[in-house]
């Protein structure tokens, strides 16, 4: 047998920052799996294709070489896997298992392990014997126990006064010999300008047009000039100031000259998981500060003040974009008696520099809400107006089901008797084998029509369940934040209240 060999080999980030032995290294795993290859005459004349995923965990199969090995199992590119050994393949016992146990045997794939003197082909219908299970439960107690030895160790540096995220603040440079945060000559003005600007009274956005109309460079800048980030020449980059780049700095008190880490985890919120911060660690005196503890609580507390005025969540969160330059909206209020009346929804790029095509983007909410509401309820009468052109007399299909129903117990029973003819020599072998042939054919025939009606019966049933819920939203009086999730994925405002619908579902 000619075997089409993948050679895959994986190191973790954990392995390279802790400069895990050269037995560890991936060109140390290729060369161990060469020589093995080498010395098996049965490999010979092998075609061997590497998989290689460089700086991914075991614990899980969501790794860029072993997707890229699965497919190419899928399409019968590969139909032997060796690797140095099972931790290398993966970690976690019950998914190493069932690659092991039924998704390679069912892909006829044998699987060597060389450093545990494991081969599929000699170990067939018990790959799970007690060895390979215990070392497989090993590993995949090693990696949860390692993931935990971690974090642990994070949290101890941070004690120590080690900066230990991978990139440094706006301001700040990491001394990749003592891990320690140090003042970006470069930078660092800059952040002292905005704090020293926050407490002339300016808010966030004036901030922002002092530092475009000076021409001051962005973050997004310094990340791309130092090589943390590249530049995509099409995709839309922060290449001004913007309100939340503000925010954030001025939020942040590293600038201080204390560090602060939290235990994440995390946390259901609906359909989805979002990250959490948990049992939080602050400090002191861990790096220079680039402001004094005053000047920070002075600025907070008036951010603070500011924002009590912002609780009223909009409808629209995170739906609103600019249709001139993409990025989102933001938006302010108008009083009535100390009571909001209203919210205006505008492009802070007409703020937050002094020239921008984006000016004339702004929109009340009242109008917006009209807007969309009305145009939500077109869509659904557009929905009811197809739907009475599709529709179906349910009680006649059904009848038409149990016809056909009958009519196949009819020929399935007509069939048998055929056969007791048969038995009883009432007709030949051949006359039997063809009127056998014929029957069968009308018997699927009749087999396809019930399904085709059935399908046709259930899609029926949908629509009048989607129509339900439809009928549901439509006796609404006025827009709703319930009615914007589940039908708008954006809404782009143009000049003169001009707004283009981006929906959640598909439009012919």
């Amino acid at each position: 047998m000619t075997y089409k060999i993948a050679m895959y080999t994986r190191i973790s980030k954990e392995d390279i920052e802790k400069s895990k032995i050269e037995s560890e290294s991936i060109v140390n795993q290729k060369s161990i799996i060469e020589n093995f290859i080498k010395n098996n005459k049965e490999f010979i004349e092998s075609e061997i294709i590497s998989y290689s995923d460089d700086g991914y965990v075991g614990s899980n199969f969501e790794r860029p070489a072993i997707k890229q090995l699965i497919e190419d199992i899928k399409q019968g590119k590969i139909n032997c896997i060796i690797v140095k050994d099972l931790s290398r393949f993966g970690r976690n016992y019950i998914e190493v298992s069932n690659y092991l146990d039924k998704i390679f045997p069912f892909f006829n794939i044998r699987f060597i392990a060389i450093n545990d003197n494991y081969d599929s082909k000699n170990n067939k219908n018990c790959t799970t014997d007690l060895d390979i299970a215990f070392k497989n439960i090993l590993y995949s107690y090693y990696s949860k126990d390692l993931s935990t030895k971690i974090k642990t160790g994070l949290r101890a540096r941070a004690k120590q006064g080690y900066y230990t995220p991978a990139f440094a603040p706006f301001g700040y440079k990491k001394n990749e010999k003592t891990k320690k945060l140090e003042i970006d000559e470069e930078t660092a003005p800059i952040v002292k300008m905005i704090f020293d600007l926050a407490l002339e009274k300016n808010s966030l956005v004036n901030i922002c047009k002092i530092l475009n109309s000076m021409k001051i460079p962005t973050r997004s800048y310094f990340k791309i000039k130092n090589g943390i980030r590249k530049e995509y020449n099409n995709k839309l980059d922060n290449k001004i100031w913007k309100y939340e780049d503000i925010r954030i700095i001025l939020n942040n008190e590293v600038y201080t000259g204390c560090t602060i880490t939290s235990k994440i985890k995390r946390v259901k919120c609906g359909s989805s998981k979002i990250m959490k911060s948990d049992d939080t660690l602050k400090i002191e005196d861990t790096h220079q500060p680039i402001i004094s503890k005053e000047i920070f609580n002075k600025v907070k507390s008036k951010n603070i003040e500011q924002s009590e005025n912002r609780k009223l969540k909009s409808i629209f969160s995170y739906k609103l974009k600019c249709g001139n330059c993409g990025y989102s909206l933001k938006y302010n209020y108008s009083y009535q008696n100390k009571q909001v009346i209203d919210r205006k929804y505008f492009c802070s790029g007409s703020r937050e520099t002094d020239n921008s095509s984006c000016e004339n983007v702004k929109i009340l909410e009242s109008e917006l809400k009209k807007i969309v509401f009305e145009s939500l309820k077109e869509q659904i009468l557009l929905h009811f107006k197809e739907e009475k052109e599709e529709i179906i007399d349910k009680d006649n299909l059904k009848q038409q089901i149990l016809k056909l129903e009958q009519k196949e117990k009819e020929l399935i029973f007509s069939r048998r008797l055929m056969y007791e003819d048969y038995i009883n020599k009432k007709i030949t072998k051949e006359n039997y084998l063809k009127m056998k042939a014929e029957k069968e054919i009308s018997i699927n025939i009749l087999k396809e029509e019930i399904q085709e009606l059935n399908n046709k019966f259930l899609q029926n049933k949908n629509m009048e369940k989607e129509s339900s819920i439809l009928k549901k939203y439509l006796k609404e009086e006025s827009l709703t934040k319930d009615m914007v999730d589940v039908f708008l994925k954006s809404i782009y405002i143009y000049d003169n209240n001009t707004i283009r619908i981006e929906w959640n579902f598909k439009k012919d």
